[in-house]
């Protein structure tokens, strides 16, 4: 489906093109906001508060950007909002210099910032890989908790594996995709100063 289409839907209230962009965009949502708020419950919550709202207000969205550039956006704002509401974000900025903190960076995505762009679709491209390049079962545990919304003892008991065993995996995958968005965001941030 094309995203001008989808975009449409989600403003007509289906459900399906809301389905279609939560099964695309939570994980690496999820991942982004983690970096930002260095705890993963909180980041999941974040982000799913975020859904939460995207679906209530679907009617009155106003996106001008690309689809992936609102959603970052809106996360990267939600993440600053929770960090400025814990009174952490002074902090947090002299900790984690390398990290997305421009308003620059994730403040635009049109024609005339390309590097904007480039960056946001470089993003998605390299969780998608990051994901894709999982160990198998780490990577089937991951897709069942974060697509599927399975339960650690859900899949413990889809997969025939011990609720240990599902933790033990979920923490080496999200180990393994945080490390790998770390690189992109470090790589993505100096090109965007030497631009």
């Amino acid at each position: 489906m094309e995203e001008h289409d989808l975009i449409l839907q989600l403003r007509q209230g289906d459900e399906k093109a809301f389905e279609i962009i939560f099964r695309k965009y939570f994980a690496g949502l999820c991942l982004f906001a983690e970096h930002f708020v260095r705890d993963h419950e909180t980041a999941e919550e974040i982000t799913e508060d975020f859904f939460c709202h995207l679906w209530d207000n679907c009617h009155d969205l106003s996106i001008t950007t690309s689809l992936s550039g609102y959603l970052y956006r809106s996360m990267h704002n939600r993440c600053l909002n929770y960090l400025r509401n814990r009174k952490v974000r002074q902090q947090y900025v002299a900790d984690n210099q390398y990290f997305f903190t421009d308003e620059e960076i994730l403040g635009k995505d049109t024609e005339d910032q390309p590097v904007s762009n480039l960056i946001a679709r470089e993003l998605e491209k390299n969780i998608s890989d990051a994901i894709d390049g999982l160990p198998e079962q780490c990577r089937v545990i991951f897709s069942l908790n974060r697509f599927e919304d399975l339960s650690y003892v859900e899949i413990a008991d889809k997969l025939n594996l011990s609720v240990n065993t599902v933790k033990t995996q979920m923490a080496r995958a999200l180990q393994k995709l945080r490390y790998a968005l770390k690189e992109f965001l470090i790589i993505a941030l100096m090109m965007f100063f030497i631009h």
